[in-house]
């Protein structure tokens, strides 16, 4: 069986782009905590910060290179950030600032 010509350049335009598609990761925030307080990721992938707190939440980094304020969430809420490069990135939430997290990310 003869694959017609468009299918496959077709696939062959999308194998390096699933190669390289990244994950998803979850933080939640309950307790006035992140859980996980550390994880590991890729350079690509995603992280959705999850407010299951009954308080708002602030969530930010000052790590050069990798700065974002997600601002106030609601209980409930869900806001998401990818990572495009390596670092070590600290995590903190500006209304509660025991608050830490480390997401570490490699190539």
């Amino acid at each position: 069986m003869r694959l017609p010509l468009t299918v496959l350049v077709f696939a062959l335009f999308l194998l390096p782009l699933a190669a390289h598609a990244g994950s998803d990761h979850i933080i939640t925030q309950k307790g006035k905590k992140f859980s996980p307080g550390e994880i590991s990721i890729k350079a690509g992938d995603t992280v959705t910060f999850v407010n299951d707190d009954k308080t708002r939440q602030n969530v930010y980094s000052r790590t050069k290179g990798h700065k974002f304020k997600i601002k106030k969430q609601k209980p409930g809420d869900e806001d998401s950030i990818t990572f495009d490069s390596a670092s070590a990135i600290d995590v903190r939430c500006a209304i509660h600032p025991k608050m830490k997290l480390v997401i570490n990310v490699s190539d």
